[in-house]
C-alpha cells in the first residue's frame, strides 16, 4: 500500500490518549501515508468525538491536523452540538508517492 485511509469517531478521552500515537505507528510500521478522517464535536450530552483528522507520512511525520478537542474539559462552546473547530472543515496536504518507494 502507498496510502491507508482510516475513518474515526474516537471519544475525547481515548482520542487524547491514543489517536495520534496509533496513526503515527500505522504509518511507520506500514511505511506508507496514513490519512484519517475523524468526527469532531458534541453529539449529545453524553458523547463528544475527539476530532483531529490527521495525515502522517511514512516516517511518522505529521503533515496535517484539522484540530479538535485538546483536553477532556473543553465544552466546545456551550451548546449541545458545538465543536472546538469550525465544521465542516477541509484540510489539505501534499503527498509524494515516489517517496514511499524510497522508504
Amino acid at each position: 500500500a502507498e496510502v491507508i485511509l482510516i475513518p474515526s469517531a474516537f471519544t475525547v478521552p481515548t482520542g487524547i490518549a491514543h489517536w495520534h500515537a496509533l496513526l503515527r505507528a500505522r504509518a511507520i510500521e506500514s511505511q506508507c501515508y496514513v490519512i484519517a478522517a475523524a468526527q469532531v464535536g458534541r453529539h449529545n450530552e453524553k458523547r463528544k468525538s475527539y476530532g483531529h483528522s490527521l495525515a502522517y507520512d511514512p516516517w511518522g511525520e505529521l503533515l496535517a491536523d484539522a484540530g479538535g478537542y485538546e483536553n477532556d474539559s473543553q465544552d466546545g462552546g456551550g451548546d449541545e452540538l458545538s465543536s472546538p473547530v469550525n465544521v465542516p472543515s477541509i484540510v489539505t496536504c501534499d503527498i509524494d508517492l515516489d517517496s514511499v518507494k524510497s522508504v
